[in-house]
């Protein structure tokens, strides 16, 4: 899936250290030419500055103030946050830089270059002390526990630790084996992380044996680490990735990478941990980004969710477009040869064909298995697919390999120059063209029989021509200079030059258009691409800003999109072609250089050389056409099929979820089915219909509806079954009732509830002690024993409440709040609305919480999307 990329602060200078205040309601930017910046941290807003003398670090107490180092002046500068004035500075040792304030705020300890630390009291604002050390310093942090130690980082790869009642050193450093640039304490004192950029991985330390638990693999040069409040997640910015790393400190795993618009060094998060903040270089600006929430486009007007035993997927009910989409929640990462370097894909979309440059073999990818079903041995730095699917071309080491897609074996070869380095094939198939750079020209082949056609065609250049593109209609051909910067045209007929355009600096590789009309070149070096206009054969328009050396490139079937490749950030870009911008970045492999997209244009292929990988990412969730207006859906626990209640055409759609694909006809239900329940053994489907008042059931054997129908009256629009399965729980808005149904007799019995002016949902906990009824008519959540059928409680809430979700083990009950456009988090033992809303889509409605109870998963009806989070 993914992500759209986070809100961006354009900064006039380089940022240089970052920090939020305790009650998160300020951010604290200290920029590289000395100027403090105050924003609002509601609308990223600049609500004062305060000129210093240079850029430093930047640490806050939580009286308000602010300490911040200045190096060239041997100093600490100390400014008052609510008058946003200057208060005094405090004069210290050499060249100052870190900063770290104790629990409570005593104390402010500061990192020095040369081999000390020194203390400074925050009610005198004087240094009462210098602690020397043995090595030099690179970091340091205090422990958030009251009394806890400072941690220092010593000669790069040592932890030292200082006992803060005695201000000495105690035992000896802890060796981590990475070179720290930044470290981090959980909240409760327990575990020290220290980020390593060169090395590429976050060390983990037992504060209290002092001794390394583990190192975590963080691609792309961590340089800063935080850890939220609760001390579950730990970000880490990953600076060559332009990314936010997501640890599980659980685990001590990667869970995901957020993609940004730069490098990140400096983070922040705010003290209810919902947001961060990322200061990010080239360009310099400031970024924030959600810490539990993912992202995805889906279709119209998503109203119910419901996710796959197995996490993997997630069904979202389309109300606007008739459809189920079927969201992937992670992306794949298929292991291939050595040194993967090209992709293509066949037309029909089931294979990829991996070149693997490092071994001389090319993978063969079964998309649909999602793994390597073959691996031919053949040698290629390049190649490139037949319009028909039928065979793929692959070149390198002097050699032209022709590949039967059918039986996959190697059914021709060619010789060719040894410095081939791309090859392109006409839309009708019958001619190659073939780049050769240790000559500066293109050799043309005909495919049948497979020969070389004429001399070679001089282009120019000794050692520079990469990528070759045929415009749709063969009249053109268009050729990369990477060591003259330009792209020359070949015409087609007369196979001569024609035309010769600057574009960037290091030019790579380039695209076609769908309709011939536009070549798009990745310029490694200028970080950009040049739009080529194939008619007037001009470059047209500013280039495109594309960071991290832009490569492979590809444009999607319907021409909207650009997909890039960033060697050094480890991602791909997705352009906008009307806009002009980068709209999306995908986190992928390590040195991405080649990217595909599927015929069906959902799924992009990248050839990952570094990490020998192929990443499969989905670009948009696959639709499963179902009846008019969706607007609910149930899963087996097996995951296999998916009920969908199609309110608009009275009827129930299956869909197989192995196939992706509608399971025979719908269930002809009438009226106007509006909510689903399976039942607990899954053999009978209960059915919600507001038009006719009852609620009708249906044997998930034979698809077929049973008689009679379960009167409960007025217009039901929501339904749940009980962990027992004897009973089912149906809400009517309309009424304000909700009715209690037999599930072994089909009748209703009891008297209704009748507490709740509109009950909009309604949840069993999975103890089958209490029902949840969400009240849109009095903001409230309502709570029912299952025995008596009477209110024992009712949790007020800030809003209007739609769709409802208890966790697993019965300890969390989650409320979305359309108006609002957050989930709210309820713990039924108090019966109160703990922690802070978590920030989700516009008018969130339907609302899934996984087995595991980890992540949640939310319909946001007003903005087309999926939100997927953390709990």
């Amino acid at each position: 899936m993914i992500d759209s990329l986070p809100a961006v602060v354009a900064l006039a200078h380089q940022p240089d250290a970052l920090a939020i205040s305790p009650d998160g309601r300020s951010l604290y930017v200290l920029l590289t030419d000395g100027t403090l910046l105050f924003l609002d941290t509601v609308d990223n807003r600049t609500t004062g500055t305060v000129a210093l003398s240079e850029g430093g670090f930047v640490a806050p107490t939580p009286d308000g103030r602010l300490y911040v180092s200045s190096p060239t002046a041997n100093a600490v500068h100390v400014v008052d946050t609510t008058t946003r004035t200057l208060l005094r500075t405090v004069a210290v040792g050499a060249q100052p830089r870190e900063l770290a304030v104790t629990h409570g705020g005593r104390r402010v300890y500061v990192a020095q270059d040369n081999q000390a630390v020194s203390v400074i009291d925050t009610a005198a604002d004087t240094v009462i002390r210098t602690i020397p050390l043995s090595g030099d310093v690179s970091g340091l942090v205090a422990s958030p526990v009251a009394g806890g130690p400072v941690y220092v980082a010593m000669d790069t790869v040592n932890i030292a630790v200082i006992d803060t009642a005695t201000d000495t050193v105690v035992g000896t450093p802890v060796p981590v084996d990475v070179e720290i640039v930044s470290t981090a304490v959980s909240p409760d004192g327990r575990l020290v992380f220290a980020a390593g950029g060169e090395i590429e991985s976050v060390a983990v330390v037992d504060a209290a044996t002092r001794t390394l638990i583990t190192k975590i693999p963080v691609p792309g040069g961590p340089l800063d680490v935080v850890v939220s409040p609760d001390g579950r997640r730990a970000f880490v910015a990953a600076f060559d990735a332009d990314a936010i790393s997501v640890i599980d400190t659980a685990t001590f795993s990667e869970l995901r990478r957020n993609p940004l618009q730069g490098a990140p060094f400096r983070l922040a998060l705010t003290p209810d941990g919902l947001r961060g903040y990322a200061a990010a270089l080239k360009p310099g600006s400031l970024q924030q980004f959600p810490t539990h929430t993912r992202t995805a486009t889906v279709g119209a007007r998503p109203e119910a969710v419901a996710v796959s035993p197995d996490e993997r997927r997630v069904y979202v009910a389309c109300t606007g477009a008739d459809a189920v989409a079927v969201v992937r929640t992670q992306d794949a990462q298929i292991a291939t040869g050595a040194g993967a370097s090209a992709v293509a894909v066949t037309p029909d979309g089931q294979q990829a064909y991996v070149v693997n440059s490092a071994e001389d073999t090319v993978s063969v990818v079964d998309t649909q298995g999602e793994s390597v079903v073959a691996t031919v041995p053949a040698p290629g730095v390049a190649l490139a697919m037949a319009r028909d699917g039928r065979h793929v071309y692959v070149v390198g080491g002097g050699l032209l390999s022709v590949i039967d897609t059918g039986t996959r074996q190697v059914t021709e070869t060619l010789s060719v120059p040894e410095g081939a380095q791309g090859v392109a094939v006409t839309r009708d198939g019958t001619r190659l063209f073939v780049t050769d750079s240790s000559t500066g020209t293109v050799v043309v082949i005909t495919t049948s029989p497979l020969a070389v056609l004429g001399g070679p065609v001089a282009v120019g250049g000794d050692s520079g021509l990469q990528s070759v593109a045929v415009t749709p209609d063969g009249r053109q051909i268009y050729v990369v200079n990477t060591s003259s910067n330009n792209v020359a045209v070949i015409d087609g007929l007369s196979l001569q030059v024609s035309a010769v355009i600057a574009v960037g600096q290091f030019p790579s590789c380039l695209a076609m258009s769908p309709d011939g009309r536009t070549v798009y070149v990745t310029n490694l070096e200028s970080d950009s691409v040049s739009v080529i206009d194939t008619n007037t054969r001009t470059v047209v328009g500013e280039p495109i800003s594309v960071p991290r050396s832009p490569q492979g490139v590809t444009v999607g079937g319907d021409g909207r999109h650009l997909f890039v490749t960033a060697r050094n950030s480890c991602s791909v870009s997705v352009i906008d072609t009307t806009t002009r911008t980068v709209i999306a970045k995908v986190p992928v492999g390590s040195l991405p250089t080649d990217v595909a997209q599927s015929p069906d244009q959902r799924r992009l292929y990248v050839a990952n050389n570094r990490s020998d990988t192929l990443s499969v990412i989905e670009i948009s969730p696959t639709p499963v056409r179902v009846g008019s207006k969706p607007v609910a859906v149930a899963l087996t626990t097996d995951g296999r099929r998916a009920y969908v209640a199609d309110s608009g055409s009275g009827t129930v759609s299956v869909i197989d979820m192995t196939t992706t694909a509608l399971a025979g006809a719908p269930i002809t239900v009438g009226g106007r089915p509006q909510a689903i329940a399976l039942s607990h053994d899954e053999k009978r489907l209960y059915v919600a219909d507001s038009a006719t008042g009852h609620v009708i059931v249906v044997d998930t054997a034979t698809s077929t509806v049973l008689d009679p129908p379960v009167e409960v009256g007025g217009t039901p629009s929501a339904i749940a079954v009980a962990p027992s399965g004897t009973r089912a729980y149906v809400a009517d808005a309309g009424s304000g009732t909700v009715s209690v149904v037999d599930t072994g007799t089909g009748a209703v019995v009891g008297e209704a509830i009748t507490d709740a002016l509109a009950p909009a949902t309604v949840a069993a906990a999975p103890d089958g002690g209490r029902v949840y009824i969400a009240d849109a008519g009095s903001d409230a959540v309502l709570v029912v024993d299952s025995d008596t059928l009477t209110v024992t409680g009712r949790i007020a809430l800030p809003g209007t409440p739609n769709g409802l979700a208890v966790s697993p083990d019965g300890h969390r009950l989650l409320v979305t709040m359309p108006a609002l456009k957050t989930l709210l988090t309820v713990d039924p033992a108090s019966l109160t609305v703990i922690g802070s809303p978590i920030p989700v889509g516009g008018a969130p409605h339907g609302v899934t919480i996984s087995r595991d109870g980890r992540r949640a998963y939310v319909a946001n009806a007003a903005s087309d999307s999926l939100s997927v989070v953390d709990l």
